[in-house]
């Protein structure tokens, strides 16, 4: 036998012994993250992990395969990481597909948040709303934007830190980062500065964080200091100087921004009496106040009562009145005499204004028209709004948001009323489901809530029989005051 067929046949001897051996059994490459954990140190030789990041790779991309597979392989992928920035890319591509599932796709953009992939900002713009209730997703994309974010993503990051409710969140050092990356300057400075930016769409947010976070009389003396480029920093400077009030939400700032548009004019007449009041009674401005003051101020008609004369008089009308005690507040009294060291002038004059009005016949028999029609409605409560009209109280409807999906026993105001409630004495809302309805006289815990949230003053007005209603005012601090039962004519 020569050399050649002796090597052959050693070779062929050498295979047929492999063969008949029993082999390692050969598994297949891990699909998920447990299939990847129980791999063991023969898998992990035959399947290095660049090797099974590509092969999910393809799986995440394979429509053929279900929605739960392709997440799962998305998963080993994120596990162990993606290093270039082709494979990113192509992931990238899922998010631009309206054929890739929701699910899928924003697993990928949680993916590619946390590689840092920096071409995904028209992706995370829709996100920010859903921050809130996210917190690891809150933490991933607040991380990408402190390296990633384009300046026009600032309004956008300003409402979402706006709405965090913990100021020692773990993301709070986070977003002062990214409202830095995003401007170059400090974070507070950037923020104040878009106060007086005309372009800048989230001012009210903007505020809130800085009221939050900032020393109050530093804040004031910058605001003051700066050049008006915006209503809102004139509003500002014209509330500090002349009533010694900085709002302490972003609604009251945009309030004041408002009342400082189209109502300039009787800024210097409203800012008299609340010196008046401030002197005589340490009245303390609130903008909510602003209706109330501006009005009084300019009415020749209308005598400029003092405090004692003012409960004087309203004791007085209300003790002549059967009272229907409010239904909620957990034992806490609607009686005005129990309360009246919590009410302030604002408070009084209310309460005053609103006697007179609910006293007229004519409005009991406009009040009579409108509990019919609530009756008969069942889609939800009638209410509207009480503005200071040539010397007295008047009120005027505003149908629910047909928009709405409420109750009977709910009312829900339109963006009209709310905006027309920043001028406006109070908000009243009618208990008129039922004719006899004693048991919701007062207003609900949900309408304190609401007037607490929203900066406003309420009246409920409650049927209590065919012909007859009840009326509790109330203010912001959930001070309830029962004016007691009135005609429905």
């Amino acid at each position: 036998m020569n050399k050649t067929i002796c090597i052959l046949a050693a070779g062929l001897f050498g295979l047929v012994f492999l063969i008949g051996c029993e082999p390692d059994q050969l598994s297949p490459a891990p699909k998920s993250l447990a299939e990847y954990d129980r791999m063991g140190k023969a898998d992990r030789r035959r399947y290095p992990d660049n090797f099974v990041v590509q092969y999910n790779l393809a799986r995440v991309h394979n429509t053929e395969l279900s929605v739960a597979d392709r997440t799962a392989s998305l998963a080993v992928v994120d596990k162990l990481g993606v290093d270039d920035e082709t494979s990113l890319a192509d992931l990238a591509t899922l998010l631009r597909d309206p054929k890739c599932p929701p699910d899928l796709s924003k697993q990928v953009l949680r993916l590619l948040l946390k590689q840092n992939y920096s071409d995904l900002a028209a992706h995370v713009l829709p996100l920010l709303s859903e921050l809130k209730n996210d917190p690891q997703l809150r933490d991933v994309v607040v991380n990408w934007m402190k390296n990633n974010a384009p300046p026009q993503m600032l309004a956008g990051l300003v409402r979402t830190w706006a709405a965090e409710p913990n100021l020692k969140s773990s993301s709070e050092q986070g977003y002062r980062d990214a409202v830095q990356q995003i401007s170059g300057r400090p974070w507070n400075a950037t923020l104040l500065e878009s106060l007086n930016s005309p372009e800048f769409a989230a001012k009210g947010e903007a505020y809130e964080i800085l009221r939050k976070r900032e020393n109050l009389k530093n804040l004031r003396d910058q605001i003051r200091a700066m050049s008006s480029q915006t209503d809102v920093i004139a509003a500002l400077q014209n509330f500090i100087d002349s009533f010694e009030y900085m709002p302490q939400t972003g609604e009251q700032l945009n309030t004041c921004a408002l009342i400082y548009r189209v109502r300039r004019d009787m800024l210097p007449d409203a800012a008299k009496l609340f010196f008046e009041w401030n002197k005589s009674y340490k009245y303390n401005f609130e903008i909510r106040d602003f209706h109330l003051l501006s009005r009084l101020a300019r009415d020749p008609l209308r005598t400029n009562l003092k405090r004692t004369q003012l409960v004087l008089d309203i004791g007085q009308s209300l003790r002549t009145r059967r009272h229907v005690r409010s239904s909620t507040g957990q034992g806490k009294s609607d009686n005005f005499w129990l309360q009246v060291d919590k009410l302030s002038m604002a408070d009084l004059w209310n309460i005053y204004l609103i006697d007179e009005m609910l006293s007229r016949p004519r409005v009991q028999t406009s009040l009579k028209l409108m509990a019919d029609g609530d009756l008969a409605d069942t889609r939800g409560a009638w209410g509207g709004l009480v503005f200071y009209q040539n010397g007295q109280a008047e009120a005027i409807l505003y149908p629910p948001d047909p928009q709405s999906a409420g109750s009977d026993l709910t009312y829900q105001p339109t963006l009209r009323l709310t905006t027309d409630g920043r001028d406006s004495l109070c908000r009243f809302i009618g208990h008129f489901e039922k004719i006899e309805n004693e048991n919701r006289a007062g207003p609900t815990e949900q309408e304190l809530k609401e007037a607490a949230g929203q900066d406003f003053y309420g009246l409920i007005l409650t049927r209590i029989s065919k012909n007859s209603f009840s009326a509790h005012y109330f203010n912001p601090d959930g001070v309830v005051v029962s004016l007691g039962k009135f005609q429905l004519r």
